[in-house]
C-alpha cells in the first residue's frame, strides 16, 4: 500500500551555515587615508616611539649629572658643606660606574657580545621607562580609556544623547575628538551633520543633559571659532555653580594691573573669566538677591587694589552697600541726583581734555598706561548703583544724555562707567543708554523679556536666557563681553569680613603710592609720630635705635626720632639687648609719653 501522507521537505543543513567572510570597512579606511589621519598618526607614533629611548636616556644622564654636581644644594651659603657632598657623590658615581663597566666587560669575555648588548639595553630600558613615565605625567588629561570607567561615557552613548536631544540629524552625527577625562568632568567635540550650525545647539544644554542623565547645569556648550559645525561639550561631575569660589582679591598684598583685566568669576568649566573694563562701559542688572552687589563690589575692589584708578561711587539705593570703599573713593554720595549731574559734567570735561592731549601727542587715539604717566592722568571709574533712581529724577534727562556720551566715547579716554540696576524696564535702563554699553552682565531675571532687556533682543532665543538661572544659584549670571560669546559664570565670593580686609589693603597700598583722596591723605599726614614709633616697637620691651629706624622706614633717621621725642622728655639711652649695649628706647617710656598727650 502506498503511503500518501504529507511529507515536509527538510531544509539542507548547509543553508544555515554562514559563509566565513571578513568584513573590511574599505570606505572608512579610504576616507581616513584621504584625510591624512592614518599616515600622520603613524608617522607621529613611530617618531615618538623611536625617540623615547634616546630622549629618556639623555634625561636620565642629565639628572644623574645634576645629582653628582649637587645642584639640589645650589642655594646654600655653606660652600664647604656643598663641596663635601659633591666629593661623596663623585666617589659613589665612580665606584658604581666602574663596577658596572667591570661586570659588563667580564660578562662580554665569558658570554660574547650578547652580554654587552644586554648591559647597554638595561641602561636604555631604564631611560625609556623614565621618558614614558614623564609623558604620562605631563599629559593634559589623565590616561584613561573612554567607556571603561563610570566617569567617562562611551562615544556611542554621547552620540546617542546628542541625537535624542535633537542637536542634529542622526546621519552624520559623530565625535571629532575622543571623550577625555578632565579635572571636574569630561569633555569632547561633537561633529554635527554637514550643513548644520553648532550655534543652533546653544540653549539645548538641558535637553542634552536629560538624554545623558545628568543635571542641566552640569553641561556646558562652547562654540569652536575654527569650525562652524563643531561643538565643544563639557560635562561636570557635579553642579559647578553650587560651589563657592573665593575671590582672588582675598589675601592679595600687591597692586593689581587694572589694564590687564579684573577677575569676574568662574565659568562652568571651573576657569576664571576676566573682564576688561578699560575697553567699554558695563551694565549689570538682575532681580533683588541675585548677586548684583557682590559682582559690583568685586569690580570696585579690583579697581581699589589697582592703586591708580580714581573711584567715584554714586549709591541710588542708599543702603550703604559700598561703605567699605569710602576711604579709598574720591567720591562717595548717596541719592544725590544733582550731584551726579555735576560729576558727569566734570567727567565729560575730563574726557575732552584727554582727547585734546591725545590729539596733540599725535600717536595713539586711545589712552594707554604709558600715556597716563606721560599726561599725568589716569582712569576715572564712575559706579552708579540703582541707576533707576537717577534717570527718573528731575535731572534724569540730562543725566541720561551725559551717560550716553560718556559710555560711548569715554573708554578711549579712560573715563569708565559701570551702571547697576534691579529693574530691567525702559525707565530704569533707557534704550539709548543700553545700546552704548558694550559690556553686559545679567544676573537672574524674572522672565526672558527682562533678560533680553539686559543682554539684547534675541539673546534668549540664541540660548542666553538669564531667567533660567535657578534661585539656588546666587551670584550666577551671563556675561556678554564685547568681542566674545556670552558665558555663564558665578561671580567670586566676597563676604563682609573679606570686603573689609581687601579695603584695608587697598587703603595701605594707595597711602604708600600717594593716590589716596585728598581728605584721606590729609588725615594720614597728621598721624601722631609717637604712635608710629610705638607701633614700630611692637611687643618688644626695648629696642635699639638702629632697629627702630629700620622698622619705621626710609623716611626716618635717629636724629628725627630724637627730635620727635624730645618734647616728651625722652632721649636715647643705653639699652642692653641680647648682650649688646647700644642706644635705644624703652616701651614703657613711649607709652607714658603717649598717655600724657
Amino acid at each position: 500500500m502506498t503511503d500518501t501522507s504529507f511529507q515536509r521537505t527538510r531544509t539542507p543543513a548547509q543553508f544555515w551555515e554562514k559563509p566565513s567572510r571578513v568584513h573590511v570597512p574599505v570606505r572608512q579606511i579610504v576616507h581616513r587615508l584621504r584625510q591624512g589621519k592614518y599616515p600622520t598618526r603613524t608617522v607621529r607614533f613611530a617618531y615618538r616611539t623611536g625617540a623615547a629611548p634616546a630622549t629618556g636616556t639623555s634625561l636620565l644622564a642629565k639628572t644623574a649629572w645634576r645629582w653628582i654636581r649637587a645642584d639640589d644644594y645650589a642655594g646654600t651659603d655653606d660652600y664647604v658643606f656643598r663641596e663635601k657632598v659633591r666629593t661623596r657623590r663623585r666617589r659613589t658615581a665612580w665606584w658604581t660606574g666602574a663596577g658596572y663597566l667591570a661586570s659588563a666587560v667580564t660578562s662580554t669575555g665569558l658570554y660574547g657580545g650578547t652580554a654587552a648588548a644586554l648591559a647597554v639595553g638595561a641602561v636604555v630600558g631604564v631611560g625609556t621607562a623614565v621618558e614614558v613615565r614623564k609623558r604620562i605625567v605631563e599629559r593634559p588629561v589623565p590616561l584613561k580609556i573612554p567607556g571603561l570607567n563610570r566617569k567617562t561615557p562611551a562615544e556611542n552613548t554621547v552620540i546617542r544623547a546628542a541625537i535624542d536631544a535633537k542637536l542634529g540629524r542622526a546621519e552624520g552625527m559623530r565625535l571629532a575628538s575622543p571623550v577625555l577625562t578632565e579635572d571636574g568632568g569630561w569633555s569632547t567635540v561633537l561633529q554635527l551633520p554637514p550643513g548644520q550650525k553648532a550655534r543652533k545647539c546653544l540653549g539645548l544644554e538641558a535637553d542634552f543633559a536629560s538624554a545623558l542623565g545628568v543635571g542641566e547645569t552640569q553641561v556646558v556648550f562652547e562654540l569652536i571659532p575654527e569650525h562652524a559645525g563643531r561643538l565643544a561639550v563639557f560635562v561636570a561631575k557635579a553642579d559647578p555653580f553650587l560651589k563657592v569660589y573665593p575671590s582672588p582679591l582675598i589675601g592679595r598684598t600687591e597692586p593689581m594691573n587694572f589694564w590687564q583685566g579684573i577677575p569676574a568669576g568662574v565659568n562652568g568649566r571651573g576657569r576664571m573669566e576676566t573682564l576688561r573694563l578699560v575697553d567699554a562701559s558695563l551694565l549689570v542688572a538682575g532681580e533683588p538677591r541675585a548677586g548684583k552687589s557682590a559682582a559690583v563690589n568685586g569690580i570696585i575692589g579690583a579697581a581699589a587694589l589697582a592703586v591708580t584708578p580714581r573711584i567715584h561711587l554714586w549709591d541710588g539705593k542708599g543702603a550703604g552697600d559700598h561703605r567699605v570703599w569710602r576711604r579709598v573713593a574720591h567720591t562717595a554720595e548717596k541719592r544725590n541726583a544733582p550731584g551726579l549731574l555735576a560729576h558727569l559734567k566734570k567727567m565729560r570735561d575730563q574726557m575732552e581734555h584727554v582727547f585734546d592731549l591725545l590729539d596733540d601727542a599725535g600717536g595713539s587715539t586711545k589712552l594707554t598706561p604709558e600715556l597716563c604717566r606721560q599726561f599725568g592722568v589716569d582712569v576715572e571709574l564712575t559706579v552708579v548703583d540703582e541707576t533707576r533712581y537717577y534717570v527718573t529724577s528731575p535731572q534724569g534727562e540730562e543725566i541720561v544724555d551725559l551717560m550716553v556720551d560718556i559710555a560711548s566715547r569715554g573708554p578711549a579716554a579712560g573715563v569708565l562707567l559701570v551702571l547697576a540696576s534691579q529693574r530691567m524696564t525702559t525707565d530704569a535702563i533707557p534704550g539709548p543708554l543700553k545700546g552704548v554699553c558694550s559690556l553686559r552682565w545679567a544676573m537672574r531675571c524674572p522672565d526672558s523679556t527682562a533678560s533680553n532687556a539686559v543682554l539684547g533682543q534675541g539673546a534668549a532665543g540664541a540660548g542666553y536666557n538669564a531667567s533660567e538661572i535657578p534661585r539656588s544659584h546666587r551670584g550666577v549670571g551671563i556675561l556678554d563681553a564685547d568681542g566674545s560669546d556670552p558665558v555663564k559664570l558665578r561671580s567670586c565670593f566676597l563676604d563682609d569680613p573679606d570686603l573689609v580686609a581687601v579695603a584695608e589693603v587697598a587703603y595701605e597700598l594707595r597711602r604708600a603710592a600717594g593716590t589716596l583722596p585728598t581728605r584721606e591723605a590729609a588725615a594720614a599726614a597728621v598721624e601722631d609720630p609717637v604712635e608710629m614709633i610705638l607701633a614700630a616697637v611692637g611687643e618688644a620691651e626695648r629696642l635699639h635705635t638702629v632697629d627702630l629706624v629700620e622698622a619705621l622706614g626710609p623716611d626716618w633717621t635717629p636724629a628725627r626720632i630724637a627730635e620727635v621725642l624730645r618734647p616728651y622728655g625722652i632721649s636715647p639711652a643705653n639699652v642692653k639687648i641680647g648682650g649688646k649695649n647700644l642706644n635705644g628706647y624703652r616701651r614703657e617710656d613711649l607709652e607714658a609719653a603717649l598717655n600724657r598727650v
